[in-house]
């Protein structure tokens, strides 16, 4: 559940910046709620890489 979730996560992120850049309207949080900022999106994204680079390297060693 918890990969599945990982894989989803820079999904929901890209898919919600998209709606908000689509209806002109900005969702802004308080200062301590970064999660949606461009910065940790592409940090997500490239830590999603390692893990599927990980994986497939663990995958192909067991199989």
């Amino acid at each position: 559940m918890q990969n599945r979730w990982a894989l989803t996560a820079p999904v929901t992120s890209e898919y919600n910046s998209a709606m908000q850049d689509f209806t002109e309207l900005a969702y802004t949080t308080s200062p301590q709620h970064k999660d949606s900022t461009e910065v940790r999106i592409k940090r997500d994204a490239s830590d999603l890489k390692k893990m599927q680079a990980q994986i497939t390297t663990c995958l192909t060693i067991h199989s």
